[in-house]
């Protein structure tokens, strides 16, 4: 600040187009609060022009370092405006002597190549600067024909009280764990397959909550490919517990293989590994091209995490897990007709003269509830939601399973911890230790 004016960029801006604000814009046209900051109205002084940055290119300070300022100065690009009065003559603009916003990529991208848009001398004709961001994909001497279009298309907003949630879900994560740990009884193979897969949906929550709270400056891009091999290994834990539970079911009187979960390890972590590895090439061998923009990963671009708002996003992500999702839910069906059917003989042999639609039996149904959420029966719900949101329908009971997905780990901890039996194996784990 220089006599109340600003300095930005090598320019002086006066007092008169600067203030004071105590909140930032949302895309969405929303406000969020913010500390009290300084703000000044440089495209009011000198043409503007808005360059997205990937997210893995952000730093501390909140700016982008992706060379794009080495990049300009060492070709010396301009861009090619067209008069909003629709004449033929066109303008060229050095970026050189344009001011550069540089703005997020976001969820729901969507690219607009060189070849199907004109850019116009005013930049805000059909979309405000803040629905938009350049992206010049490659610099060369036919610069003005390398660039594109972000087109902000759809805005991927959280819901309310999602990140409490979901931090209220990591907390009974971790005592669901220390339980599981505590007690011998509960350290048996399904017991040890449970605690990895709450281990892996931990970190998981975990890394998407700093990555919301804006903690993994300079992490972006590992943050994005473990949050990656932590999805695929809890998924990969949940069918094994699948497949033990139904194991177990279809023969009381067998004994498990005594390195049944060393290997359960070696699958889990192998299988997330390789799945994790391919994701990391495609975006080394594909990720400089854009033209494959749609069907790439891209982690890192337009947050910690892989793309998956796309139909594309089956090849990597979604259909892997719906796979897993469909095992998982074959063998629930196989695990439960069996003991339903036990459970209806068993009833034959009481003497209920009166029976009404009231007379049900409760713990069989809760156990048929803790079977669904061990063997991931609930995940399930999660496609339904991924359908509903790429066709753009919204409705509460989508935001119910939302809610869920992200509150399953309090789910967990109520329906395995909270209850009768496991409290009476903590109380005898107390009293042994005295």
């Amino acid at each position: 600040m220089q006599n109340n004016s600003y300095k930005y960029d090598d320019l002086l801006i006066p007092a008169n187009l600067t203030g004071e604000y105590d909140y930032i814009e949302m895309l969405d046209g929303s406000k969020e609060s913010a500390k009290r900051h300084l703000r000044a109205c440089v495209c009011k002084l000198r043409p503007c022009v808005t360059i997205c940055c990937p997210r893995k290119n952000i730093l501390a300070n909140g700016e982008c370092y992706d060379g794009l300022k080495e990049n300009i100065a060492l070709v010396n690009p301009y861009l090619k405006l067209t008069p909003k009065d629709g004449s033929m003559v066109s303008a060229r603009y050095n970026l050189n002597d344009m001011t550069v916003i540089r703005r997020e990529f976001q969820e729901c991208d969507e690219l607009i190549r060189e070849d199907e848009y004109t850019l116009y001398q005013s930049l805000n004709l059909s979309l405000l600067r803040k629905e938009y961001c350049l992206y010049p994909y490659q610099f060369n001497l036919d610069f003005p024909k390398s660039i594109w279009i972000v087109k902000h298309n759809c805005l991927d907003m959280y819901l309310p009280a999602t990140f409490e949630i979901m931090m209220v879900a990591m907390v009974c994560n971790v005592l669901t764990i220390a339980v599981y740990l505590y007690i011998k009884k509960l350290r048996n193979v399904i017991g040890k397959c449970l605690i990895g897969s709450l281990c892996c949906m931990f970190i998981v929550n975990l890394i998407r909550t700093l990555d919301y709270y804006s903690m993994l400056i300079n992490m972006c891009l590992a943050a994005g490919y473990v949050t990656y091999l932590f999805r695929i290994a809890y998924s990969m834990w949940v069918c094994f517990i699948s497949y033990h539970l139904w194991k177990e079911n279809r023969s009381l009187h067998a004994k498990n293989p005594r390195y049944s979960f060393l290997t359960y390890n070696v699958f889990v972590w192998g299988t997330s590994a390789f799945a994790t590895g391919v994701i990391v090439l495609m975006d080394n061998v594909w990720g400089r091209d854009l033209h494959n923009w749609n069907w790439l990963p891209l982690v890192g671009y337009s947050a910690c995490y892989l793309r998956i708002g796309t139909w594309y996003s089956w090849i990597y992500y979604f259909g892997p897990l719906m796979i897993l999702g469909i095992f998982n839910v074959v063998m629930f069906i196989l695990t439960a007709i069996p003991i339903w059917k036990v459970k209806s003989e068993l009833k034959k042999f009481k003497q209920r003269p009166m029976t009404t639609c009231l007379n049900f039996d409760s713990q069989t149904y809760a156990m048929f509830i803790r079977l669904s959420a061990l063997m991931g029966v609930s995940w399930m719900l999660n496609f339904l939601s991924f359908f509903t949101k790429l066709r753009g329908f919204s409705n509460p009971l989508i935001s119910l399973v939302n809610y869920i997905h992200f509150g399953f780990g309090i789910i967990i901890f109520i329906l395995l911890v909270v209850k009768r039996s496991t409290f009476r194996l903590l109380m005898d784990r107390i009293r042994g230790t005295r």
